[in-house]
């Protein structure tokens, strides 16, 4: 049976010592699987091959660095052909700090970890707002509680329009921390949420995770 769903898992210089990204990727997989076959791949060498028929692309990476290697510039190849075609896209939390200086990764997620700027509060249970945006993902969800990091102060980008879905307050201002993109026939969503596996052990994140899946599948 052809792979629906392909998950990156960044390991090696796609990935760094804070995030368990083997744990979130099969977390990730045991929640998405049900609507089809999901393969996690961990190197750019495999990328290729595995999304040959697959229609829905979840990177779960990030980088312990600011320089880019030549593997990030072959990444970029492989989304740009997967896009073209009609891909859909979920970036996950660290997903943001991945494939630093990747013009074309940053300007489909539409933000980027901004080092010396962005930061997150110390990990723990926080609440999740959704916006009043009408969207098909957030159709009947509520605000949700969550134990996980908030990322805060990302880099979003001038001339990418987003939808934000929910969003987190932190030193008096709100932040958005989910939102959703069209680009050409092909469905993006970034999701900050994710640092380890207890975010996935919130019923209002998983819910809104089958939603986001379900939105990029193309099934509402």
């Amino acid at each position: 049976m052809p792979v629906d769903t392909v998950i990156f898992s960044g390991e090696g210089p796609h990935a760094d010592p804070w995030h368990p990204l083997a744990e979130t990727s099969a977390a990730i997989a045991k929640l998405v699987g049900d609507a089809g076959p999901v393969a996690i791949v961990t190197t750019v060498d495999q990328l290729a091959a595995a999304l040959d028929g697959a229609r829905l692309l979840v990177v779960n990476a990030s980088a312990d660095r600011t320089a880019p290697i030549p593997q990030d510039e072959e990444f970029g190849r492989v989304l740009d052909a997967f896009l073209a075609r009609g891909g859909s896209l979920l970036a996950t939390h660290s997903a943001t700090i991945a494939f630093p200086q990747l013009a074309t990764w940053r300007s489909t997620v539409g933000a980027a970890w901004d080092h010396g700027r962005t930061f997150h509060p110390p990990i723990g249970t926080s609440l999740i707002r959704r916006t009043d945006i009408e969207h098909p993902i957030t159709t009947g969800l509520v605000d949700f509680e969550v134990y996980d990091e908030r990322y805060t102060d990302l880099e979003l980008l001038d001339g990418v329009d987003v939808e934000t879905l929910y969003v987190h307050d932190e030193g008096g201002d709100t932040h958005p921390i989910v939102w959703a993109r069209t680009a050409g026939s092909s469905r993006i969503v970034y999701n900050a949420l994710g640092h380890d596996a207890r975010s996935y052990e919130s019923p209002g994140h998983v819910e809104l995770l089958r939603r986001i899946v379900l939105w990029l599948r193309h099934r509402i």
